[in-house]
């Protein structure tokens, strides 16, 4: 196993695509090698980097998500063959908070051979790893199917490792120990989900890490910034000689659209949406999904063709999405009822009540649209704007020094341009520390008002 720690702007996606493609030349034995990372815009920037270095991606590579990964290789060729339930397809629709609801409708995706995506690295630490229970059978079985994938498989290596969850880090582990060489990248800073499992791997294979705390990216002043919020040991070094500007303005100086909207930004983001700023277009879309599901269930108990039944469902949202927010649930379930010709049960109109719900719920897009800061992790801009909430304002402003989750969100903000960095002040920090306060701060951290006109 090798790991890689560096920090933001250290050149990982290209230092880890040439490592990758160094490795496939001595891969003469018709083996295949995966990079897998966390999100669809990490995998996509490593098949591009791929590309740039080689012109094209070798048949023998593949690069997809975690997810994607587990399910192709593990969860779908052998967890029935393990645990007699058969999973021929992943779904991402949004879960219920209510534990039991919850729970139920897990259950109900697994007998429409249907895993839920939360579900998957655990799933497959229970095919690779072990499960509570697990017979001498099973145990037995288990060891031969790591040996079929280890045949075939040369190596994994994992971008963006700070990511992982604990069941990863067993399945890392357990991979290792079959054969597959393993090789991590990834940063404690940027760990936003504070899982800490990628810390945990560091620690335990202290041998095997390479520490690199070059940052090609980042201004001088900016990495100088970023580092008063980080333990020594994290710290970087500019690797520019660009000084780089560091700018605020506040909120309610400017007008915010065309502030905002007028194209000057590469990257403009904050830690959350809220009344003003919307972070995710495609969030109602996922929503969705839920209603689509549940009518799905319905056209088929109305006796529908398969091929007949996708078309059917978006039929139905035709006539429901529109009017939504006019019509009660029990109006929407008799109409449901009348165009399907099928009485619903109580627990039909339960899970359609639910979907009907969350969509009423998800925000208007009527406010600005900028990233949230977990979308925007990997990637840099010559000028960025940071739009500063009460969220993050505490740990700017030293006001909290605990080295947690929210330090990291902090980092990856100060470290994304390779120019200029604006902090967006809002109205509701400036209501909470007051203007004269702000001002005395990033003077003293060197960060200077924007003069905007």
């Amino acid at each position: 196993m090798k790991i890689v720690v560096a920090g933001a702007g250290a050149g990982k996606t290209t230092s880890m695509a040439q490592v990758v493609l160094n490795r496939l030349k001595g891969v003469t034995n018709g083996k295949i090698i995966y990079v897998i990372t966390y999100t669809n815009a990490a995998r996509d920037r490593i098949r591009e980097k791929i590309i740039e270095l080689n012109g094209s991606i070798p048949k023998q590579l593949f690069i997809e998500t975690s997810h994607v990964f587990l399910l192709r290789e593990y969860i779908f060729p052998f967890h029935h063959l393990l645990f007699d339930q058969q999973y021929n397809k992943a779904s991402q629709i949004k879960l219920s908070d209510n534990q039991g609801f919850k729970a139920a409708k897990i259950k109900e995706l697994a007998t429409n051979k249907m895993i839920h995506v939360e579900k998957v690295t655990e799933t497959a630490k229970w095919i690779i790893c072990r499960k509570t229970g697990d017979t001498k059978g099973t145990r037995e079985k288990r060891i031969k199917l790591l040996a079929i994938v280890s045949r075939y498989l040369d190596s994994v290596f994992i971008d963006e490792a700070q990511d992982m969850d604990k069941h990863l880090l067993e399945i890392i582990g357990a991979l290792n120990g079959t054969g597959i060489d393993m090789y991590l990248v990834g940063d404690p800073k940027q760990d936003l989900r504070g899982r800490n499992a990628f810390k945990e791997i560091v620690t335990t294979y202290q041998e095997q890490v390479k520490y690199i705390p070059e940052n090609h990216r980042c201004p001088i002043s900016h990495v100088n910034l970023a580092n008063m919020y980080i333990t020594k040991a994290g710290q970087q070094t500019s690797q520019t000689s660009e000084v780089g500007n560091l700018t605020y303005v506040f909120e309610s100086d400017i007008a915010i659209s065309d502030f905002i909207e007028k194209g000057y930004w590469d990257h403009r983001y904050i830690y959350k949406k809220n009344s003003r700023f919307f972070t995710n277009e495609n969030e109602k879309y996922l929503i969705e999904q839920n209603l689509s599901y549940e009518l799905r269930a319905l056209v088929k108990k109305s006796g529908t063709s398969e091929r007949e039944i996708d078309k059917r469902v978006f039929s139905l949202k035709k006539e429901i999405l529109p009017n939504l927010n006019k019509e009660n649930n029990f109006k929407i379930f008799s109409k449901i009822e009348k165009l399907l010709s099928v009485t619903l049960t109580s627990q039909d109109k339960g899970k359609l009540s639910h979907a009907l719900d969350l969509i009423r719920e998800s925000p208007r897009v009527d406010g600005i649209i900028v990233n949230s800061i977990d979308s925007i992790k990997g990637l840099e801009g010559n000028d960025c704007l940071f739009i500063l909430t009460t969220d993050l304002a505490p740990y700017l402003f030293f006001e909290k020094t605990e080295q947690n989750k929210m330090v990291n969100y902090l980092y990856v903000a100060l470290t994304r341009s390779r120019r200029e960095l604006c902090f967006l002040v809002t109205t509701e920090v400036e209501e909470r520390y007051s203007r004269d306060t702000i001002k005395t701060f990033f003077k003293r951290v060197g960060v200077n008002l924007l003069v905007y006109t």
